[in-house]
């Protein structure tokens, strides 16, 4: 999802964005590097959590590269753009910038790109997310909101981890809402799972 996809969806040009100071974005050292299938074929991608201790939202963008055991770069990451709260953390999956599978791949450098606040907020918000335990694993379930006055399709997301809080996966669903819509989720986790949460990801209208 790119930041000026998101710009055009909300109507608002980039030079009504305003920047976060990017030290505000924490970006977790426990990033997990995965290589699984992506679609229909098997691609190395990281999973890492960013925090934002701003006072504002903002559209926050992350990108890095791979790296072997040697420190050697082998691959780009594809960066990606997340909508963050002021105070919360979200988890990125930044897929090789190639589509592939990397398998001397052990290592990867998170960068944030930029973090721009929009003049208006996004017209989705995600609500009463709740946590159930169920034979080992988590499920999590929310209600998404589409405060447009026009229907859109919305990328739900949702992230798990274990009990160190280290990310394990991020499944996600495309959801289509009426205008001043709102439909409740649910997320299964995988086994091992101690938290889970929902938010949203890309807006198309």
């Amino acid at each position: 999802m790119r930041a000026l996809l998101l710009i055009a969806l909300l109507g608002c040009e980039v030079k009504q964005m305003r920047e976060l100071d990017v030290d505000k974005i924490d970006v977790s050292r426990d990033a997990k590097l995965r290589t699984d299938l992506v679609g229909d074929a098997p691609m190395t991608f990281v999973l890492v959590d960013a925090e934002n201790h701003g006072t504002e939202g903002a559209y926050v963008t992350l990108g890095g590269e791979l790296a072997d055991a040697s420190g050697t770069q082998i691959g780009d990451l594809r960066p990606q753009v997340i909508w963050l709260p002021p105070g919360e953390p979200r988890t990125f999956a930044l897929i090789d910038k190639e589509g592939k599978s990397r398998p001397t791949a052990a290592a990867a450098r998170i960068h944030v790109r930029g973090a721009k606040i929009p003049s208006v907020a996004p017209p989705v918000h995600v609500d009463q997310i709740r946590e159930l335990v169920d034979n080992g694993r988590i499920v999590v379930q929310g209600t998404v909101h589409n405060d447009a006055h026009k229907p859109g399709t919305i990328t739900v997301i949702a992230s798990f981890h274990d009990e160190t809080h280290h990310p394990m996966t991020r499944p996600f669903s495309m959801v289509h809402l009426a205008a001043d819509a709102a439909t409740t989720v649910q997320f299964v986790g995988p086994e091992g799972s101690k938290h889970g949460t929902i938010y949203f990801g890309e807006l198309l209208y």
